[in-house]
């Protein structure tokens, strides 16, 4: 946010030549790398750079003095055009903040370009009177990412093809389909088995990432009691807590707790976060799961007693392909993939997932979905 006021401005022309900082504006504005637009309190673009001319392919001529939102047509990824009141150019007047957002551009000649933009209103005395844009062709980037996640998911499916036939054939053998096994057959046979298992759990990882990535996971909300859901993913996940020596503790209203969900996306979610925190919690500890109805949302709080986030990684945690180096990380295995999962599930739900922890006394992660 770029604000001003008079007392400042009279201030500054006692100590500085007006014709002279006007000149050395007007150089750095000319001068920046990135696209930059400048439209006063009404969006009437007021100046415009050469990089912002040369990126749209029009004349300063031609947008200079126009409604900025009517000069320029904005488009969403999937080639809807924006209305003009939620433009970013617009909000900023009506929120009085910075707005950084990706937005597709119609250049002059009809060609689209993916630009990332940052907004910030132009205030003076807690007034806006204009606003400035900056913003830079990403277009290769965008087209590299799409590249990227479509080879993901090709990728994914040819691997998850042929394992799942070993997976069977394995399964056979282990039956007897085949004939009598040995005791050191069938051992060799199930370490084949359960490294075939996590193939497979590598390979839907890594399809459900693409498939959110790409923008084609749609939920399918319906109204559910969160106090049953969370109890049978905890009642699901008994052998593995019984396996660790480890106990559960679920603290939760007396009343139900409902909230318009994708059901077996956030069951999904819950799985993942308890089953981590489980696998980073040493046998014979114990993990506590809290449910609170909020008024405008509902909390899931997993609580743990395990080995902690050092303070530099937690930003980390929600990363594609992040795997934290600590004494349990090599024993559990994982593909780094789980929380960035969750956390883009939680976001499509409008919801927030945060995380805190102290190294050697466990971590919490909360789980905000609105009502």
């Amino acid at each position: 946010m770029i604000r001003l006021t008079e007392s400042s401005a009279t201030a500054n022309q006692a100590t500085v030549n007006p014709e002279h900082s006007l000149a050395a504006a007007e150089a750095l504005f000319l001068s920046l790398g990135d696209g930059a637009i400048v439209t006063d309190e009404a969006g009437r673009v007021s100046r415009i750079n050469k990089v912002a001319l040369l990126l749209l392919g029009y004349s300063a001529k031609e947008l200079v003095g126009r409604w900025y939102p009517d000069a320029v047509v904005a488009e969403n990824e999937d080639g809807n055009r924006i209305p003009n009141w939620e433009r970013p150019i617009t909000q900023v007047f009506l929120e009085g903040k910075s707005i950084s957002a990706r937005v597709y551009y119609r250049r002059k000649d009809g060609s689209r370009m993916a630009t990332f933009l940052t907004v910030s209103p132009v205030m003076l005395d807690s007034k806006p009177i204009g606003a400035i844009e900056v913003f830079r062709d990403i277009t290769n980037e965008v087209e590299l990412e799409k590249t990227k996640d479509e080879f993901i998911s090709l990728a994914s499916h040819q691997l998850r093809t042929p394992a799942t036939g070993v997976k069977q054939y394995v399964g056979m053998l282990l039956e007897g389909y085949a004939g009598t096994i040995t005791s050191q057959q069938r051992q060799l046979l199930k370490n084949a088995y359960e490294s075939n298992e996590r193939q497979l759990t590598i390979v839907s990882d890594l399809l459900r990432v693409a498939h959110i990535d790409a923008g084609k996971v749609r939920l399918v909300r319906q109204r559910v009691d969160l106090v049953q859901l969370i109890q049978d993913v905890i009642d699901g996940l008994n052998n593995v807590f019984k396996r660790r020596y480890q106990e559960v503790n679920f603290v939760h209203p007396k009343t139900t707790v409902t909230a318009e969900i994708d059901v077996d996306r956030i069951r999904m979610v819950i799985e993942n976060i308890v089953d981590n925190a489980s696998k980073y919690t040493p046998e014979g500890k114990n993990l506590e799961v809290t449910l609170r109805q909020r008024p405008s949302c509902v909390e899931i709080e997993v609580k743990d007693e395990g080995v902690g986030i050092p303070r530099r990684d937690i930003n980390k945690m929600f990363q594609k392909f992040s795997r934290l180096n600590n004494p349990l990380s090599q024993l559990v295995g994982g593909t780094g993939l789980g929380l960035y999962w969750a956390k883009r599930i939680i976001d499509l739900h409008e919801g927030e997932i945060t995380v805190s922890s102290k190294v050697g006394k466990g971590s919490v992660f909360t789980i905000s979905i609105p009502v």
